[in-house]
């Protein structure tokens, strides 16, 4: 690979706490950086890029990481946000049916592409994907160029037959196994495919949708392969209830007495919490992947002010339908001021820290990705500030200029690996208009075949 050169832009390496740099100067060599920093400090002739960036009137960052999306939601896209009925009607009247019933193998690739094309144009670089069927989901993130964490999705529950209301739950015969199974062949097929690009994490759906054997496994084979876990939990309404019906327990407690919640796990959503919950969340170090702006469309929000209050590791996770994390950003600071009144716990600054380097950290890639600095992987975003909502810029203000006055539709250029796969706003190696194109025509027959759930 060879060298590249960014210069002129406004640096913000989120390596110290509000340093921006009003001239800086990326050096890229292969896949690496090499110099992050003040344009007088590298001598970019004897650098000799081969290619160079004009970044002036840009901000220069690292790539965001979203820490939680099921890639094939995109057949969902606008379907679930204003279904009538109880607390998360749009999920399970039209979600889980189609996604689960009328999706067919061959939807998967451009259906998955596109969805992560949406991130990757809004500037995240890195994901954390679950679903069912996620060898089908690889080979769209092979060819996108992002980084990708894939995980099979562990779910012994038939998802058809489930809503809020529902605490009977039998567990599907054989579903634990194949869950299992289908996860070791995933990371055999993909962990450190692409240059380390594609690895893979563990993924039981969670204590409302896996047994406790279940839940119990996939840690144990998670220690077998020193992998990650993803695990939603405290995400819906009927949970709690369903989980404190059949264990005695609330989801967070049952988790941490099976030994789930630690420093190696994400914990999904995590929406319906207690002072105990959260005292459990920050004493093991389970990071949380904060869906603002996808539960809040759906009527209720975590009791964030205290989440930050007690210390949490807190990233940005988009679920599905809408993966512009700059949305969650300011969702997830804005709602809990309405809320609480406290326009201390969270600003704009440290809002992009959880997007960047807390999301490394949640997935143990702080060493490699997450900052603007040398010898950790290039992954960097390029964020347009000549518009009339950045400007004026001041320097030292600027992240809270971006969190809370830019969007994904400013991103400009991305760079995922030391590889240029969007310029000028324009993906580079896919033909992003014709898989569009298919993804249109592939939704609309699965709408088709869905068409009882549009009813109501």
């Amino acid at each position: 690979m060879s060298r590249t050169l960014i210069e002129g832009g406004y640096l913000i390496p989120m390596d110290k706490p509000y340093a921006v740099v009003a001239d800086g100067i990326v050096a890229i060599d292969g896949n690496r950086i090499t110099y992050a920093g003040p344009r007088g400090g590298l001598d970019a002739r004897a650098f000799a890029a081969a290619i160079t960036i004009n970044a002036k009137g840009r901000a220069v960052l690292p790539g965001l990481i979203n820490t939680h999306i099921h890639l094939i939601g995109a057949y969902l896209k606008g379907l679930t946000e204003d279904v009538s009925g109880q607390l998360s009607a749009g999920l399970w009247k039209r979600a889980v049916p189609i996604a689960f019933k009328h999706v067919h193998d061959e939807d998967w690739y451009a259906g998955c592409l596109t969805h992560a094309m949406e991130m990757l144009c809004t500037g995240t670089t890195t994901i954390v994907s679950q679903f069912l069927k996620e060898h089908l989901a690889a080979p769209a993130m092979r060819d996108l160029g992002i980084r990708a964490v894939m995980s099979q999705e562990i779910f012994e529950v038939d998802a058809l037959k489930l809503n809020a209301a529902v605490m009977d739950r039998p567990m599907q015969p054989g579903k634990l196994e194949e869950g299992l199974e289908l996860s070791r062949r995933l990371h055999a097929d993909w962990h450190g495919r692409e240059n380390g690009r594609i690895t893979t994490r563990i993924s039981p759906a969670g204590p409302g949708f896996t047994s406790q054997e279940g839940l119990i496994a996939s840690a144990a084979l998670a220690d077998e392969l020193g992998l990650g876990l993803n695990v939603h939990v405290a995400e819906v309404p009927g949970e709690t209830e369903f989980v404190l019906q059949r264990y005695g327990k609330r989801p967070i407690q049952f988790l941490d007495e099976l030994g789930l919640l630690s420093e190696r796990t994400i914990g999904i959503h995590t929406v319906f919490l207690n002072d105990d919950d959260i005292a459990r969340i920050a004493r093991t170090g389970m990071h949380i992947s904060h869906t603002s702006y996808h539960v809040a469309k759906r009527g209720y929000f975590p009791p964030m002010e205290k989440v930050y209050a007690a210390g949490c590791n807190v990233t940005w996770g988009s679920d599905w339908c809408s993966n512009d994390l700059w949305k969650f950003m300011n969702m997830g600071i804005l709602h809990p001021r309405a809320h609480s009144g406290d326009l201390t716990m969270l600003d704009g600054w440290r809002a992009l820290h959880m997007a960047t380097m807390g999301g490394a950290r949640s997935i143990g890639m702080d060493r490699e990705i997450g900052s603007l600095e040398a010898g950790k992987k290039a992954d960097i975003i390029l964020v347009d500030l000549d518009t009339p909502w950045c400007r004026p810029v001041r320097t030292d203000n600027l992240p809270s200029n971006l969190v809370y006055n830019a969007t994904g539709s400013d991103v400009t250029d991305v760079i995922v690996d030391g590889r240029i796969v969007v310029r000028e706003k324009k993906v580079t190696i896919v033909d992003a208009p014709a898989v569009l194109k298919e993804t249109q025509e592939r939704a609309e027959r699965i709408w088709a075949r869905a068409d009882a759930v549009f009813g109501g």
